[in-house]
């Protein structure tokens, strides 16, 4: 895991702080725990990720992006999730597609294959199921004290490991979403990372940035804003 793309700030934080959870005492019995635990490490992987997400964080962003897509409809949107979590944003633009009655396929990614399988599950706690606005609701089903997300009729998500910094993009696409995640970055990795989200998109695709990240470059990577955190590729 290549942690020099992360601000230093933020790892030594949540570094400190996962040394004192696990009870090691200084760095180096923690680095020699984790050459005999494989379980550490999956462990410490996804604590050092970010994972804060939320289904339909920031709503009123997720509306503006609604209305673009309902009023440009096509043959079958094909989207990115990039940095993905445990699944709520993919699952939030699916349930937009699902109540439009549009076809899409989204692909989500992400470099934590732990977070992945819990995303693959669909489960969700009663804290995730109540940030679910309630005209939505339709598409969960509760099971066994868990709720649970209802077959999809209108199209897919699929769920696969990939570094966004150091990999090129898993297609090409109509719509990428990655909210959330760039601000972690530091500069060189986040302009790498910029690229791959500009490489990804056809002409006219969207990209739909989190509500607190900054994109002043947008011009020069060829993007128009359209509404606030949603950029068209020129």
């Amino acid at each position: 895991m290549d942690l020099t793309m992360y601000k230093r700030a933020q790892l030594e934080r949540r570094l400190a702080s996962f040394l004192q959870r696990e009870g090691f005492s200084n760095a180096h019995a923690f680095i020699v725990a984790l050459r005999q635990e494989p379980s550490l490490y999956r462990r410490f992987h996804t604590y050092l990720t970010i994972h804060v997400t939320d289904f339909f964080r920031d709503l009123p962003y997720w509306m503006h992006l609604k209305q673009i897509i309902a009023h440009h409809p096509q043959k079958q949107w094909s989207l990115w999730s990039a940095g993905c979590s445990w699944g709520a944003e993919p699952v939030t633009a699916a349930l937009i597609f699902e109540d439009l009655a549009l076809p899409y396929h989204i692909k989500a990614t992400d470099s934590d294959d732990i977070v992945l399988e819990q995303a693959r599950q669909g489960v969700y706690a009663e804290d995730s199921y109540q940030k679910v606005p309630s005209n939505y609701r339709r598409f969960f089903r509760l099971h066994n004290d868990q709720w649970r997300l209802k077959p999809l009729t209108h199209g897919t998500i699929s769920y696969l490991r990939h570094d966004l910094v150091h990999q090129p993009p898993p297609g090409t696409f109509d719509a990428v979403i990655c909210r959330n995640l760039i601000i972690y970055f530091e500069p060189p990795a986040r302009s790498r990372a910029l690229a791959n989200l500009q490489l990804a998109l056809r002409p006219g695709g969207l990209l739909f940035l989190g509500a607190t990240e900054t994109f002043l470059e947008y011009h020069e990577l060829g993007f128009s804003p359209l509404a606030p955190s949603i950029y068209q590729k020129d």
